[in-house]
């Protein structure tokens, strides 16, 4: 979706939490499920959208607020979890390759065993597997434009003629 100009009020503090239910506005209220990455996730972002009987799972950026300080400080092992409940929220730690915080209004923090790549058999948290079924592409994409900044510092033609 993209806009222009409507969003300018949405500014300052609270901003992600804004836009996604300026976004989510017409879709409130109906059961539905969204999966957001960890620019927009926050504990607060959670209870709003469970208010308005709407779920949500997604990653989360460890400098959140409200996040639980036993799941922000746990240290895992490979393949290890923590969960702990904050009202109806579900916040998560499990750790793979790094470690991965997340949320969700919709499941709980069962394992499920998988199939990787290679044939090997894994346990991963039910929220890691939904939001990876949705999100998977998103957070692709997101990696592989972080390789290539936005500005790149060039020489016009003219001025490296000069020189």
């Amino acid at each position: 979706m993209f806009t222009t100009g409507a969003l300018d009020s949405l500014g300052g503090k609270g901003h992600s939490k804004k836009v996604v239910l300026n976004l989510m506005k017409n879709h409130l209220g109906c059961g539905r499920s969204l999966y957001i990455n960890n620019f927009y996730t926050g504990i607060d972002l959670a209870e709003e959208l469970l208010r308005n009987n709407t779920y949500c799972t997604g990653t989360l950026n460890v400098k959140r607020k409200g996040i639980p300080e036993e799941v922000k400080k746990a240290s895992l092992k490979k393949g290890d979890t923590v969960s702990k409940y904050q009202k109806a929220i579900l916040v998560g730690k499990w750790k793979d390759k790094r470690e991965v915080l997340y949320l969700s209004t919709e499941f709980e923090n069962n394992l499920t065993e998988i199939e990787n790549r290679r044939g090997k058999q894994l346990k991963k948290p039910l929220p890691i597997l939904e939001y990876n079924k949705y999100m998977c592409g998103v957070d692709h994409k997101d990696q592989m434009l972080s390789y290539y900044p936005c500005e790149r510092k060039t020489i016009r033609w003219y001025k490296e003629v000069v020189i």
